[in-house]
């Protein structure tokens, strides 16, 4: 099924999954590049990402949707004791 059957909905919903996947804004950014991209005002552009999050939220988890817990860092490399020498002249 095409976009286009489903509406404006569905268009606003694939564009904001694209620009989720570039990792060039946060949704809670998205606004105003919905704004540019479909001629919508604040209002209507905001009420979209609210959907879309929601939306997000209800749909069951996937494959691919990223870990409960993120791995653990490791701390920075640890210096060794001695002091290298240097030569000043």
């Amino acid at each position: 099924m095409n976009l286009r059957s489903k509406g404006p909905q569905a268009r606003f919903h694939a564009f904001l999954r694209r620009l989720r996947a570039t990792g060039r804004s946060n949704m809670y950014g998205a606004v105003p590049y919905l704004m540019r991209a479909f001629s919508l005002d604040r209002d209507t552009a905001f009420r979209v990402v609210c959907d879309w999050l929601d939306a997000q939220e209800s749909a069951p988890a996937t494959a691919q949707s990223p870990p409960e817990r993120l791995p653990r860092r490791t701390g920075p490399a640890r210096r060794s004791g001695r002091k290298k020498r240097g030569t000043r002249g």
